[in-house]
């Protein structure tokens, strides 16, 4: 007598039912995404896109230059703090420009840092996403001025299509 023949046969006859979801009901498990989904990016990861492409777009205007110079990108500027005291006891003219900084470092080469948090704020990110289009030109100003603060020429000879 095998286990079959102890149950009874109303058991025996219902059909198995597979779950669909969770047993507390709280949907699908998992990823709703793939990994290569251009979704799936992170914030970060789509502002890193976004310099990349400013910086391709920059090569062409300013030479070969382009490639011994380091770009980074950061969440919010260095120092943040000493430069909110900076503007409320001296105002906005005093304060320099969170959205960006050009540096060197020790050996001589050049950097360039642009600040995610500052410039998504300026893109109308604040408590929503940031407008893509906006914030890839802010991204792409904002590295030219840096471009000519490290370089130490005006602007507008960089890109005359940029308006303050």
């Amino acid at each position: 007598m095998d286990s079959q023949d102890r149950m009874p046969s109303a058991a025996r006859s219902r059909p198995v039912r597979r779950r669909r979801r969770d047993r507390h009901g709280r949907g699908l498990r998992g990823p709703l995404l793939p990994p290569a989904a251009p979704a799936r990016r992170t914030p970060g990861e789509r502002f890193e896109d976004l310099v990349a492409d400013a910086v391709e777009r920059l090569a062409p205007r300013v030479g070969p230059a382009v490639e011994q110079t380091r770009f980074r990108t950061a969440m919010i500027p260095d120092r943040l703090d000493q430069r909110i005291s900076a503007l409320q006891t001296w105002g906005s003219g005093a304060v320099d420009d969170p959205l960006g900084d050009s540096t060197r470092d020790p050996d001589g080469t050049p950097v360039i840092t642009l600040y995610r948090r500052p410039l998504e704020a300026r893109a109308g990110g604040a408590g929503t996403s940031p407008d893509h289009g906006l914030l890839a030109e802010l991204v792409y100003a904002t590295l030219v001025e840096q471009w000519a603060a490290l370089t130490g020429v005006d602007p507008a000879s960089i890109d005359p299509d940029q308006q303050d």
